[in-house]
């Protein structure tokens, strides 16, 4: 009996012995991670017109002895230790003893709550503490007929996504009234660092004013303007081609000189023709904005706004 007892325990254990061996597993597994890219435009490198040599003209004209200033080709740019400065100091205090005695006109141009790039760009082109901003702000003060300013500055994009222009929207948020609206002028024209030119707000438009041979568009022919840019597309990443990581802006603001009296009196020899005043011109005011749209590069053609 025990023997039997035993053989069964026996028998048992081998059972579960089996099955303990019965089975094979196997596994495959992927682990992933993405990340993000990033799409970012910036101003960077703002300063008075003229700090190149290829841009020649003047930076501002004023009509002091008949004539403009400019910065004579000097290089001049918003690196690390010259935070929004335009000029240098030498330049700023040359044009101030310049005007002593003939105008108080001033102006400023600053990047809005600027940041470092980070990184970079180009051949030592901007270097990792390079100034930059997403927003401009300039102003100028106690203008009269026939003055003009010009700005520059560089747009890049320090971001891994290719950038398109796809629009420009040009608003006109105040203005004390259409006499200023009309005698208020800018250009705007961005070039691919090559040369190419991208935009020019002069296109098409015939109601404009010269200074010294550059021309000016009426704020009154700019009101609610759109521009529909397609294939305008600004390359930073994968390509740091010097034609392609930047662009270059230039931007005036003038008052057309009027000598004919159409807004004003305009000079003693016109002899106020048109019977205006000129209180109607003198500290007055105007206010616009300029915006980019910019859409990676992949992105469809946007539908243009409805008027």
């Amino acid at each position: 009996m025990k023997r039997k007892v035993l053989a069964c325990v026996l028998a048992c254990a081998m059972l579960f012995l089996g099955m303990g061996y019965a089975y094979w597993t196997d596994s495959l597994q992927i682990d992933t991670a993405v990340t993000t890219g990033e799409l970012d435009v910036r101003f960077v490198d703002l300063a008075l017109f003229g700090q190149y040599p290829d841009e020649d003209g003047w930076a501002i004209f004023d009509g002091v002895d008949g004539d403009g200033f400019d910065l004579a080709d000097t290089r001049w740019n918003n690196k690390p230790g010259s935070y929004n400065k335009i000029m240098t100091d030498e330049q700023k205090e040359a044009y101030e003893d310049r005007i002593v005695g003939y105008t108080e006109t001033a102006f400023a141009a600053k990047l809005v709550n600027a940041r470092t790039l980070g990184q970079p760009i180009g051949d030592n082109d901007y270097v990792s503490g390079t100034w930059s901003s997403d927003k401009i702000e300039i102003s100028v003060t106690d203008m009269y007929p026939g003055y003009a300013q010009l700005f520059r500055a560089d747009i890049v994009n320090p971001g891994t996504l290719a950038a398109r222009l796809s629009e420009l929207n040009v608003a006109l948020n105040s203005y004390s009234n259409d006499d200023v609206k009309d005698m208020i002028g800018i250009s705007l024209e961005v070039m691919r660092e090559a040369g190419a030119e991208v935009i020019n707000l002069l296109d098409g438009e015939t109601d404009t004013f010269f200074i010294d041979g550059v021309e000016f568009v009426r704020l009154s022919a700019l009101e609610a303007v759109y521009s529909d840019l397609q294939n305008n597309e600004l390359f930073l990443y994968p390509s740091q081609e010097k034609d392609t990581f930047r662009m270059d802006l230039i931007l005036g603001v003038a008052m057309d000189p009027d000598a004919a009296g159409v807004y004003t009196t305009g000079s003693v020899d016109a002899g106020n023709p048109n019977g205006n005043d000129d209180a109607s011109t003198q500290n007055m005011s105007a206010a616009f904005t300029i915006q980019f749209g910019w859409d990676q590069f992949n992105t469809p053609e946007a539908p243009v706004p409805e008027a």
